[in-house]
């Protein structure tokens, strides 16, 4: 039941953003052809139209889309300009292409901005109604990884760590001083000081002499909630989504400079990670949930093709250069973008899967 419940809210997550293309191109006098609300590909299912624009689920179980006319090179002209009474009222095309910059950009910018807002509010309804993490008072084992150093040892998730070696651990280093402390006993065996409900255990791990991540764990900080009042809820609801991009940003770097190693999950780990949290309560699942519209929004606006970083890097080029770059060159940077992220999206699902058997 909880992995439904871990999908509805994927789905939802990524409906909001879509939601955010489409509030913007209609706000900016677009026209929006279709809305498919769940999955991509040709439409299966048809609610019916609002406003000019056809409401579907479609074939592919996956995402959803909004279909702006005149927002690809290769749509269709026909019946795209205004008819001459149109635009002797003075009336300007609903094509994409035809507005001005500013407004395509706002539309392209529209689904991650949505995703941000969504998860500002998410956080603003757990601050509100639950509270705010307080001072961090343990530092406990949230997972432990296959064939690693902890698992030999016999460290077990819920166990918190009171001593690596001849450190102390201090709560308020939410971890560090663990990736510290373990670093120093690379190739030998240190030991491993845990709070496992009301004992204490002494343990030994072997570390390995090279690795990220040499104990093999997952850490998490707990904290207890404490009440907050509305603004102080509201000012870190706005701020926390932006600690974590810059958070992720920085991961990602050192990610890509081979200074952390980390595995990248696709749609199925996502799921099972939210399925996860929904198993907690309904605080960690919204919690996750808005980490999840975070990373949506941040990982689209990266500059990549077929992303929407990717077609608002063309939009700037336009403004800095005061020119349209060649529809065709755009065209086929996208299009084999699309096609590099579906076969990264495989494979990271294939991943997954491999993981879970």
């Amino acid at each position: 039941m909880t992995a439904v419940v871990a999908i509805v809210g994927l789905c939802i997550v990524i409906i909001l953003h879509e939601f955010g293309h489409y509030i913007a191109a209609v706000w900016t006098g677009m026209k929006v052809d279709r809305f498919s609300v769940f999955g991509i590909g040709p439409p299966i299912l048809r609610f019916g139209t609002w406003r000019g624009t056809e409401f579907v689920i479609s074939a592919i179980p996956f995402g959803a889309y909004v279909q702006i006319r005149g927002m690809e090179p290769g749509d269709p002209e026909e019946g795209e300009a205004p008819s001459a009474a149109a635009a002797a009222a003075g009336e300007a095309s609903p094509n994409f292409r035809d507005k001005p910059l500013a407004s395509r950009m706002l539309v392209i910018a529209g689904g991650p901005v949505a995703n941000y807002l969504a998860a500002m509010a998410m956080l603003l309804f757990v601050y509100v109604g639950a509270g705010m993490p307080g001072p961090v008072v343990a530092i406990e084992v949230a997972g432990v990884h296959g064939e690693s150093a902890a698992q030999a040892a016999g460290i077990l998730p819920g166990d918190r760590l009171l001593a690596v070696g001849d450190t102390t651990i201090d709560p308020s280093q939410r971890g560090r001083d663990v990736a510290a402390a373990t670093r120093r006993y690379l190739g030998s065996e240190v030991d491993i000081v845990v709070q496992r409900g009301d004992t204490t255990a002494q343990l030994k791990a072997s570390l390995p002499a090279e690795s990220a991540a040499p104990l093999g764990v997952d850490l998490q900080a707990v904290a207890p909630r404490e009440p907050v009042g509305f603004g102080t809820a509201a000012s870190h609801a706005v701020s926390d989504p932006l600690r974590d991009t810059a958070a992720q940003l920085e991961g990602l770097y050192l990610l890509i400079t081979g200074k952390l190693e980390a595995s990248v999950q696709g749609p199925v780990g996502m799921v099972q990670t939210i399925a996860k949290a929904a198993d907690a309560g309904i605080v960690p699942f919204v919690l996750m949930a808005a980490f999840i519209s975070t990373l949506l929004g941040m990982f689209n606006l990266l500059p990549l093709p077929a992303l929407d970083g990717g077609r608002l890097a063309f939009l700037a080029y336009e403004g800095i250069s005061r020119r349209r770059a060649s529809p065709r060159i755009e065209e086929m940077v996208h299009g084999y973008g699309m096609l590099a992220l579906l076969a990264l999206i495989a494979l990271v699902t294939v991943g997954d899967v491999r993981r879970l058997l």
